[in-house]
């Protein structure tokens, strides 16, 4: 039993989720290597001035305000054209690929260790703290966050299970958002995933006696 959001007082199973890692490194290194492919094949000069703009974040610039700027400034410049009758098309844009499988590894997180700031991650693969991962959540609707890796502690010789896809590390890492909708594909994922209530029954359930419990219960001892 454990709790799953939010600090829930409320019993549930210990469940777990499959999720997919791979460094931000290698993520950006596969879209320049598709580009360069992309390019010779069409006998173009390679150009990925789009790739740095789609990476290029810090923590004051987030990336939905760059594809916003990005949105404008495609809209104004596809007015322009349409009104000069140009036949020159601008180029689509661009998407963000998983790497190659080789740079792709597998793990789980259980249900309890996660929630809007961090994630716990069992892992066959070590990582070093600092770095920058996409963790993807093999779920029906499957959707990717950005984190940094805060800790790797590596825990396999302690550890009594026997599988041949067995864990080996645990990740403590913090989500860092660096790309659009990754906030609220987690906050959607964490309250779907929150046991439902019954607020009426609960309600009809507390009686006086129960009122007045929690009102003489001492309080001193805890922290504010």
């Amino acid at each position: 039993m454990g709790q799953i959001y939010n600090r829930s007082s409320h019993p549930v199973s210990m469940k777990r989720i499959t999720v997919r890692l791979w460094t931000l490194r290698s993520e950006i290194e596969a879209a320049i290597e598709r580009r360069i492919k992309e390019s010779e094949v069409n006998n173009q000069e390679v150009d990925i001035s789009d790739i740095k703009e789609f990476y290029s974040f810090d923590q004051k610039n987030n990336v939905a305000e760059l594809a916003q700027e990005k949105h404008v400034e495609e809209t104004s410049e596809n007015e322009q054209t349409d009104s000069d009758d140009s036949s020159e098309q601008l180029d689509p844009q661009f998407v963000r690929q998983a790497p190659d499988s080789a740079h792709i590894h597998y793990g789980f997180a259980l249900l309890s260790d996660i929630n809007m700031d961090s994630i716990l991650i069992f892992s066959k693969k070590d990582f070093l703290k600092g770095q920058s991962l996409i963790v993807e959540f093999l779920i029906p609707n499957s959707f990717s966050v950005s984190v940094e890796v805060i800790q790797c502690s590596h825990y396999g010789m302690r550890s009594r299970i026997i599988s041949e896809t067995k864990p080996d590390y645990r990740l403590q890492t913090t989500f860092s958002y660096h790309f659009e909708n990754e906030r609220d594909n987690l906050r959607k994922f964490l309250k779907s995933i929150e046991p439902d209530i019954d607020q009426d029954k609960k309600s009809a359930e507390k009686g006086p006696q129960e009122i007045k419990e929690v009102e003489d219960v001492d309080l001193s001892g805890l922290e504010t």
